[in-house]
């Protein structure tokens, strides 16, 4: 019993001073919370989220780390974690503005915007902090980088303090954000009277603004001999492809209309239309599956990132310079590198595989430092009428998804699952995705979440950060 006390609670003879045994509550609290992230209740599951409850268990029964060791951790894991988001953004970032992309965001930016007044709103009528309605708010729709943009917010305001409640409301509200989007989705369903025959079939048919999302119009240079002389129709049978070849430049000659007639030379430039998985598979986009992970890159754009956070600006009417901070700095040059690095010989391309796992052990390590930062204050704070904050939190989950949601369907006449896939984005809320995609066999859903995704993170890093710096 004596020697378990020392290994779950330390002893500088037996851990070396402290830094040993560190690492093994790290790990214990990271490997126990991916398992309680597995258990579902009702069908949902806490997912990584599970390690901030693990380690806020530690926190409160004495079991901590270095608190240095703590600090750095959850640093340099918030900046891994948001850093390989960027990466894996970048290059549609600025594609998802495109026509009817713009529509999305709008109402993602509706979104957004509403459960930023929402928090304003309860901030002044409760009474709250800023710093507990700021991580009420990052909880109710489950979005960790803006937690970490307002503890560093937070820190860099009040000279390396923190703010335990930030933390404390994430986790109280973090819960009911998963289940409250969820339910919300099911409640627009009924409210709006979704046929879900009529909207499966028009979503297959991309009848609203998901269509321009859907098709590309790409110009091509016919290069390749085996087309000498065929007709489009002919290589349509061959390529077993949909597209549409509408407008033909022959070398020296004007543009012309083209049919399924048309015969194609090589030195042709010709207008295509297609669905994204048909133009890449007619004409090759594959992608060079690489046996190494690309680290200069990852590196040199962390160090950019990090100078670039760590720059001053000032915003009018806001009483504090602003920083980008170690969430919001990393983010942009990520975007950026991942969308332009190419341009400039910088390979940026990193499997799908190593993307997530530093993904996955950054947010680990953020989350685990967190908890073991916050577990202290987590009972006293929920005994003392901290389970209020709950209902706070689900106000904020569920007022902005259906007022959005009611604007989109009416204004905007989004398909119901185009809706709900942008809903589920503009909360960067993966069980709310996984549920919309379970209720069709169409993209829709996922459509709508990728193109808003990327823009809706980097507000809600952003919105986090500024209401810490204007009231807190």
């Amino acid at each position: 019993m004596e020697l378990l006390e020392r290994l779950l609670f330390g002893s500088e003879s037996l851990w070396g001073g402290g830094v040993a045994h560190s690492v093994m509550i790290l790990a214990l609290v990271i490997a126990l919370g991916i398992m309680l992230g597995k258990v579902k209740i009702a069908g949902v599951s806490l997912g990584v989220t599970g390690i901030l409850f693990v380690g806020i268990a530690f926190s409160y029964f004495g079991m901590n780390i270095d608190e240095h060791l703590m600090h750095f951790l959850k640093e340099f894991g918030l900046i891994l974690f948001v850093y390989s988001i960027g990466l894996q953004v970048g290059p549609g970032f600025f594609s998802s503005f495109r026509k009817g992309g713009i529509t999305l965001n709008k109402l993602a930016v509706l979104v957004v915007a509403l459960g930023v007044v929402t928090t304003v709103a309860l901030y002044y009528v409760t009474g709250l902090p800023m710093t507990t309605m700021v991580g009420v708010m990052s909880g109710a729709v489950t979005n960790t980088p803006g937690l970490g943009a307002a503890q560093q917010a937070f820190s860099d305001l009040h000279a390396g303090a923190d703010a335990p409640d930030i933390a404390t409301g994430y986790a109280l509200a973090y819960p009911l954000g998963v289940i409250g989007a969820i339910l919300t989705l099911l409640a627009l369903r009924y409210l709006l009277r979704i046929d879900v025959r009529q909207e499966e079939e028009a979503a297959g048919l991309g009848t609203d603004v998901l269509k321009d999302l859907t098709t590309r119009r790409i110009s091509v240079e016919i290069c390749n001999p085996a087309v000498e002389g065929k007709s489009i129709s002919g290589i349509r049978r061959l390529a077993l492809r949909d597209f549409v070849v509408s407008r033909i430049c022959r070398p020296g000659e004007a543009p012309e209309l083209a049919d399924a007639a048309t015969t194609l030379r090589c030195g042709d430039r010709i207008l295509l239309v297609a669905a994204p998985k048909d133009a890449e598979r007619l004409f090759g986009n594959s992608l060079k599956r690489l046996n190494h992970p690309n680290l200069i890159p990852i590196f040199i754009g962390i160090a950019l990132g990090v100078v670039l956070g760590s720059i001053s600006f000032w915003i009018p009417g806001v009483p504090q310079p602003v920083k980008l901070g170690l969430a919001g700095g990393p983010l942009i040059v990520a975007i950026l590198i991942g969308r332009y690095g190419p341009y400039y010989r910088l390979i940026t391309y990193t499997t799908m595989s190593a993307n997530l796992m530093l993904r996955e052990v950054g947010i680990s390590l953020f989350l685990a430092g967190v908890g073991l930062g916050a577990g202290e204050d987590f009972v006293p704070t929920l005994v003392a009428g901290g389970y209020v904050w709950i209902a706070y939190g689900a106000v904020i989950t569920i007022v902005p998804l259906l007022l959005a949601g009611l604007f989109g369907r009416f204004y905007y006449k989004l398909n119901y699952y185009t809706l709900i896939g942008v809903l589920s984005g503009a909360s960067t809320n993966p069980p709310a995705l996984a549920y919309s995609t379970e209720q069709t066999t169409s993209d829709a859903p996922s459509v709508g979440y990728a193109t808003v995704y990327p823009l809706s993170m980097f507000l809600r890093v952003l919105a986090a950060q500024l209401l810490i710096l204007i009231f807190g």
